[in-house]
């Protein structure tokens, strides 16, 4: 090895003569460092972190064996093998070595080749050792950025690692809660049975270490929040023990949403439930007795009547006639808005076209208006009977708009696969920002001297959205007025 690559022995002796020795041997290859005593090794051991030490048992003042047992046991430091040099030969002078934490022995005076085989082997463990503990850390970093509590238990269930992600979770700073039981800090108490029931089964057989499971586990607030875990088994560092990693998401948000989920889904049942019965009051309850004040209505306008008497009759049968409409129309959007989809049949365009107009010939003739049609003798299509609501809202919204001796006229234009269908009319027009809301149901933008009750244009909407087509609103560009348009596919 050279420059930086060289590794660093550290060899601690009283004995200026065998520090010379050690070191002539080692110098070829390592970089040397030197101590005289326990003290002066311990501070050398922190400044510099050798990557071994051969240390003297017999020293002045701290013996090797209180230098041992301090740099394995006291420092946080990673693993750095020792050898130490001793001309002691008995059993229990191996023993203490063993027990303060020394990794091999050498007999004074040190054997070269001997001294050289020992170094290379424990320093090959190390390198061992350093390349699993980065990979190690470099496996926590990475659990540290993932979105989920993954931790690792031992086999009496104390914390063994927990990531940054999972200690924020349970708001504790994560030098504080290693090596804690995990059953009596974190799981709930009602939980930590079936708990302790699973990961002993885990440990003895992997029994459910596939299967997803959920308990709560308690913040350092004391407040329970719900997990959903997956769990394996792992051998622990250096040990033949066995470790539980568990990952867990919180599920505590996600599960109240679900539930509040399942409630709206109810209520929308319910609500559905409303709607269908006020429909059907619509239909039965409300347009049978407005029925009946029609009928009444118009035998009153056959009796001899005075004027003030004429004018009321006419000013209920107007004001019922609009009852009725706002009824049937409504009755009809809740119809639509219930369906998801509608037959469709080969229909003509052009037809419904003239037939929707010479329905609405006696209102035109009423405010002097004309009617203009540019289109071909068939337009056929592929469409639901009920396109004809579309026509016939669109020709009545363009006449009740439109000032009295105007134009008002339909065109259908060929786009190839389909036909487009416009009504344009020579009222006051709609701003840009009102364009989209024009279609929402109940929203009439001009109410002045204006009958209708909102909806129509939202039954329009409805009807081509069911027919999965296109709807819009565009400014004359004659002057003034609107252009409503939809599309329809055609019958090839």
């Amino acid at each position: 090895m050279t420059g930086n690559d060289r590794q660093k022995i550290l060899i601690v002796d009283d004995e200026r003569i065998n520090v010379a020795v050690i070191s002539s041997y080692l110098s070829e290859d390592y970089d040397v460092i030197t101590a005289s005593n326990g003290e002066s090794a311990l501070e050398m051991v922190k400044e510099e972190v050798p990557d071994l030490i051969l240390l003297d048992v017999i020293m002045p003042g701290m013996d090797g064996f209180d230098v041992c047992r301090i740099i394995k046991h006291d420092y946080k430091l990673d693993f750095i093998p020792i050898i130490m040099l001793t001309a002691l030969t008995s059993k229990d002078d191996h023993q203490k070595g063993i027990e303060v934490g020394a990794d091999d022995f050498l007999k004074k005076p040190a054997d070269r080749f001997e001294l050289e085989k020992k170094i290379t082997a424990l320093l090959r463990i190390k390198e061992q050792h350093d390349s699993l503990l980065l990979e190690r850390n470099k496996a926590y970093e990475y659990l540290d950025y993932i979105g989920s509590l993954v931790a690792v238990l031992d086999e009496d269930y104390r914390l063994v690692h927990i990531n940054k992600k999972g200690s924020d979770m349970l708001g504790y700073n994560r030098r504080n809660i290693i090596n804690r039981d995990w059953m009596d800090l974190f799981v709930a108490e009602s939980y930590t049975g079936h708990v302790r029931d699973r990961y002993e089964r885990l440990l003895k057989d992997g029994t459910g270490s596939s299967e997803y499971h959920e308990y709560p586990v308690m913040t350092i607030t004391r407040k329970e929040r719900l997990f959903r875990w997956y769990d394996s088994v792992l051998k622990c560092d250096d040990s033949s023990e066995k470790c539980i990693l568990i990952s867990g998401e919180d599920i505590t948000e996600k599960r109240k949403d679900e539930i509040k989920l399942i409630e709206y889904a109810e209520q929308m049942k319910h609500s559905n439930e409303l709607k269908d019965l006020f429909t059907d009051v619509l239909r039965h309850d409300l347009l049978n007795p407005a029925g009946l004040i029609r009928s009444f209505t118009e035998l009153l306008e056959e009796t001899d009547t005075s004027d003030r008497q004429q004018h009321i009759i006419e000013n209920i049968k107007r004001s019922n006639s609009k009852l009725i409409e706002l009824i049937e129309d409504a009755a009809q959007l809740a119809k639509l808005e219930s369906m998801e989809e509608m037959a469709i049949i080969r229909t003509d365009l052009a037809t419904i076209s003239r037939d929707q107009l010479e329905n609405f010939a006696p209102f035109m003739q009423s405010k002097g208006i004309k009617a203009e049609m540019h289109m071909g003798t068939s337009c056929p299509a592929l469409a639901n009977p009920m396109i004809e609501a579309v026509f016939s809202n669109l020709i009545s919204n363009a006449i009740k708009y439109s000032p009295e001796k105007t134009v008002i006229s339909m065109s259908i234009d060929d786009l190839g696969d389909r036909w487009k269908v416009k009504v344009k009319d020579r009222g006051d027009g709609i701003p840009d920002r009102d364009k989209g809301a024009v279609f929402e149901r109940f929203n009439r933008l001009h109410k002045e001297n204006i009958k209708g009750n909102g909806i129509g244009l939202a039954i329009v909407k409805r009807v081509i959205d069911l027919h999965g087509e296109s709807i819009g609103v565009l400014d004359n560009p004659e002057g003034k007025g609107s252009v409503f348009w939809f599309t329809v596919k055609k019958a090839m």
